[in-house]
């Protein structure tokens, strides 16, 4: 059981949450017919790492203090995950849902026959798909621990076989899928929510994280010894990433939505990104020399994230709607103002809630 504080995790989960808010921020940002087409680039296309970022983290926080090769309790393992995942979930499903009933003026939502298929395809606000997909890596945890003995027999060479495998799923997911249709409706609605439940998507990611926690020592000599070739790969991968985007914008004349659709973190050009920024900043987090400020914003971003990741929308409902109040346009100035703002009243959001009664809390935070 390894239980020593690495605060280039915590950065890296700090770092992940401001690419978050940045996609969502960039979702508004899109209402504006002349928008910003560098500043989009910014926040949906290089941003978009960031969520399968996220399942790296949480597999290596799981690896990282219960190897595969340890006595493994699944029953003790699923209660303590439904308790920081699972109750969250499904208390910020209810907020959301009362909160979209609230402005129809009709609380239909909270029927069962709506409410089951909203939790189960993560559907009571956009951002909550993400926890669905954590929960069934949650629930096939005795198979990602077999895999792992497997993969550590020879990590190299198994990762890279899982990252072909992955990229060519991912590509056929996200351009042929849709040529396969069903007859009855409720198969229909649920391949055509796929991305909101099938782990499938993530496996090579989330594998990825659980090795590099178990060999964690030689992964990080590794990154050291390879630094430079690191760094070309990753400045690589953008350049890749950002080429694809402004050619599909350009020669294809996709619009700004079409082109965020197309080079997405599941295109085979942001598996390859997803794969170099993931390590890449985690070397970074590990090697720069910081100031004090710069380790106190960090951790303390790192260590609220889950808050923030979870209140976060009602922020920018808030902040929206007073931009709606005060006419203002999604001008590049103004969506920077709105990312900032948002960060900012979710991080005081979060301490707001952490002073709430322990069972409220509890349920709402996990902890």
């Amino acid at each position: 059981m390894r239980q020593s504080f690495l605060p280039e995790i915590t950065y890296m989960r700090g770092l992940c949450m401001l690419g978050v808010i940045g996609i969502h921020v960039g979702s508004f940002a899109l209402s504006n017919p002349q928008a910003n087409t560098q500043l989009i680039g910014l926040l949906e296309i290089l941003s978009r790492f960031t969520v399968p970022a996220f399942f790296f983290l949480s597999a290596f926080g799981l690896f990282y203090h219960t190897s595969s090769f340890e006595v493994f309790s699944y029953k003790d393992f699923l209660w303590r995950r439904s308790r920081v995942v699972l109750f969250p979930y499904v208390a910020w499903s209810l907020l959301y849902v009362l909160y979209a009933g609230a402005t129809v003026g009709s609380f239909a939502g909270l029927l069962p026959r709506y409410l089951v298929p909203t939790l189960f395809f993560g559907n009571g606000y956009y951002h909550l798909y993400f926890m669905v997909i954590l929960l069934w890596f949650y629930l096939l945890m005795p198979l990602w621990r077999v895999m792992v003995r497997g993969i550590l027999q020879q990590p190299i060479v198994w990762l890279s076989v899982l990252f072909l495998v992955q990229v060519a799923f991912n590509f056929w997911s996200s351009y042929y899928s849709g040529q396969i249709t069903f007859q009855n409706p409720w198969l229909q609605y649920a391949y055509a929510m796929k991305l909101n439940y099938w782990v499938l998507h993530y496996v090579w990611i989330f594998l990825l994280g659980a090795v590099v926690a178990e060999r964690y020592e030689a992964v990080v000599e590794g990154l050291w010894r390879y630094r430079g070739l690191l760094t070309i790969v990753f400045a690589l991968s953008v350049a890749l990433m950002m080429g694809s985007y402004y050619y599909v914008l350009s020669e294809r004349h996709y619009t700004l939505l079409e082109a965020i659709y197309t080079i997405h973190q599941l295109s085979p050009m942001g598996m390859v990104y997803t794969g170099a920024a993931t390590l890449f900043f985690l070397f970074f987090f590990l090697s720069t020399p910081m100031s004090s400020v710069a380790k106190a914003f960090w951790e303390q971003i790192g260590t609220q994230s889950y808050g923030i990741y979870l209140i976060h929308p009602f922020m920018l409902i808030v902040l929206t709607f007073g931009m709606v109040k005060a006419q203002l346009q999604y001008t590049a100035v103004v969506v920077i103002g709105l990312y900032i703002c948002t960060v900012c009243l979710s991080y005081l959001g979060t301490l707001g809630l952490q002073q709430l009664p322990k069972v409220v809390r509890r349920i709402l935070l996990g902890r």
